[in-house]
């Protein structure tokens, strides 16, 4: 309970009995065995009234069987956070850059990847020259409508 062992305990117990002494000892010892009884009658008394007010017996039993940690939001996050890991990665394919290639606008100077939360941005101008992106990037406008226009027919 709360990280306290009995060496613990026996330890405050002999420093309480040196600062207080032996002759105020028994009286606080008193006080704390009240104050202990006071707090189990008070939490027994709150068990009944609940048990009445919801209707349902409370059994120690039941509740130990209840893992409440699985409610813990720190364990919900970790989970989460665990199973994402563990599914497969929506990793770009070998031919990424060809579909990427697509949404690159002539005289773009940026791509934009990763995710909404995360995005990166890569200077186009950075990329290798045989790049399929810097390629689409570095297309004139009026070549771009000649070429699809050839793919057309």
């Amino acid at each position: 309970m709360f990280g306290l062992t009995f060496e613990k305990l026996f330890l405050v117990a002999v420093i309480a009995g040196f600062l207080l002494g032996p002759s105020r000892l028994p009286g606080y010892a008193r006080k704390l065995a009240h104050g202990v009884r006071s707090l189990r009658d008070f939490v027994d008394t709150t068990r009944t009234e609940a048990e009445q007010e919801m209707g349902v017996k409370l059994r120690r039993s039941e509740w130990e069987s209840i893992d409440l940690r699985q409610y813990d939001p720190r364990r919900i996050v970790r989970d989460a956070l665990n199973e994402m890991d563990a599914q497969p990665s929506d990793a770009l394919p070998e031919d990424a850059p060809f579909a990427e290639a697509v949404t690159v606008r002539p005289g773009q100077k940026y791509l934009v990847t990763g995710t909404s939360s995360h995005p990166k941005r890569i200077l186009i101008a950075s990329l290798p020259e045989s790049d399929p992106r810097r390629i689409a990037a570095e297309v004139d406008p009026a070549k771009c409508e000649s070429v699809v226009t050839v793919e057309k027919t």
